[in-house]
């Protein structure tokens, strides 16, 4: 299980949201909702790499070990941010093949193309991914963190650009493979809709010191 216990963010010594708990099943995603502002994706970077004006605080354990300290879960996980993040002197492909270092040349070539084809890019492993509309960008992200089948998932409003056919489409491709690998989602937005349908749900408040 991916568990968190009692966890928040301070930025420059000040709390941004009231503490969280819950418990994450293998396969299952869990959604954080807040309005913007209140630190979702400050939380999520907090996840993944230590940043000096910023300390997270509680516990997080996973599969029964806590959280290192430095590396946090950046050697399990893959993210999905709000903009693609993609390098313009790489071909979709290569963009994609950057988690997959692990793997040989027919196996991430394997990989990226059964990828493309779920998400509605078949044929486009060469293109050039600045000559795509964002929308296609952001399932081009999608790929490159869905291709090395990470531990754990974390989504950054990763919907936002999409429309409801692709959004659907990308869900699914998420949703489906953190599912069938056993995996963990974390997914904040401000979106409900944006959430699974048989997934848990916090909504993150503001800090209150109490006076």
């Amino acid at each position: 299980m991916l568990i968190f216990d009692n966890v928040s963010v301070k930025r420059s010594g000040r709390s941004l949201f009231e503490p969280i708990s819950f418990a994450l099943k293998p396969g299952q995603v869990f959604t954080i909702q807040g309005p913007s502002g209140l630190g979702k994706s400050t939380l999520l970077q907090a996840l993944i790499q230590p940043e000096d004006s910023v300390e997270l605080s509680g516990q997080v354990t996973m599969d029964g070990r806590a959280m290192d300290p430095i590396e946090r879960l950046a050697p399990y996980s893959q993210t999905v941010f709000q903009d693609p993040l993609l390098f313009a002197h790489l071909s979709i492909g290569a963009n994609i093949a950057l988690s997959l270092n692990r793997y040989d040349q027919a196996q991430r070539t394997a990989r990226i193309k059964a990828l493309l084809e779920q998400l509605g890019l078949t044929g486009m492993i060469a293109g050039d991914p600045f000559q795509l509309s964002r929308g296609q960008m952001m399932r081009v992200s999608v790929a490159r963190a869905l291709a090395p089948h990470p531990k754990v998932i974390l989504l950054d409003e990763p919907f936002s650009a999409l429309d409801a056919l692709t959004r659907q489409q990308v869900q699914s491709a998420l949703f489906d493979q953190i599912k069938a690998d056993g995996g963990y989602g974390i997914l904040v937005t401000h979106h409900s809709e944006d959430r699974p349908p048989d997934g848990e749900c916090v909504c993150l408040t503001p800090f209150s010191s109490g006076g």
